[in-house]
């Protein structure tokens, strides 16, 4: 029951944008990959294929844990991304958008709570209005960073 209960917790990774479904795309271990350069970023295949990768690609802590689930098509970023804290929590979750950082992104601290939440543009760049929280959920401040 324990083995059951634990497949069926990562059979999703729960992302605040919806959910990476693990079941039925393809999951490869980042280890398991080539790539090549693209205009931005690189262009994601699976050793032995000269096809670019469709699926979930993953990296994981040397205890098990996930560091990084992150949808990819065609070898390109594009899909919701979610990095883990070694203790298996959430630290980021957000969209890729043609291999960049984009849309809309939670952020939280080690202990689950929520930290920031606002939009990326261009590879990391903080846009429009980003909400930041005490540890009891409580805003505490308010950014606009402008387009």
């Amino acid at each position: 029951m324990k083995i059951l209960h634990y497949l069926l917790s990562f059979a999703f990774a729960s992302t605040a944008f919806g959910q990476i479904d693990t079941l039925s795309q393809k999951m490869v271990s980042m280890q398991d990959t080539y790539q090549k350069p693209y205009k931005v970023g690189s262009v994601y295949y699976e050793k032995n294929s000269q096809t670019p990768y469709t699926g979930v690609l993953y990296g994981k802590f040397s205890n098990g844990k996930y560091l990084s689930i992150q949808e990819y098509e065609n070898g390109i970023g594009n899909g919701t991304w979610a990095n883990y804290y070694e203790n298996g929590n959430r630290k980021e979750v957000g969209t890729y958008k043609n291999n960049l950082v984009e849309g809309p992104v939670k952020q939280y601290r080690e202990d689950g709570t929520l930290k920031a939440e606002g939009q990326y543009k261009h590879w990391r760049k903080k846009v429009g209005i980003w909400r930041y929280y005490n540890t009891e959920g409580s805003l505490i401040k308010q950014t606009d960073y402008g387009y």
